[in-house]
């Protein structure tokens, strides 16, 4: 399956996708964890539960060779369809982790 068959439209400028990341906190940078998104744009991202981490946590995000900061925005309720799930911002707005094909579908 190609990673276009997964794509699905969302909000402008935003695409429900599923893409595997390494993510670790500004704080132990060193204590990596596999995560995925559900859904990216050009400069922010949802992912997939995590444990330990909080809303205003700065986290490191890696994509393949690329990596960016990222800062926790909210974590879905207990009990909602996003229990768990967090939002992230870039702080770095110059960086594009995603693949470069995704670039322009986020325009």
């Amino acid at each position: 399956m190609s990673l276009t068959s997964v794509l699905s439209p969302r909000k402008p400028g935003r695409l429900a996708v599923v893409l595997p990341v390494k993510v670790s906190t500004a704080a132990e940078p060193a204590q990596v964890r596999a995560a995925c998104t559900f859904e990216i744009s050009a400069n922010g991202a949802k992912l997939m539960k995590l444990e330990g981490i909080s809303e205003g946590d700065v986290l490191w995000i890696a994509r393949n060779a690329r990596r960016a900061k990222f800062k926790v925005v909210w974590i879905g309720q207990a009990g909602s369809d996003l229990d768990g799930k967090i939002a992230v911002e870039g702080l770095e707005p110059d960086k594009f982790i995603w693949d470069d094909d995704l670039r322009a579908k986020l325009a």
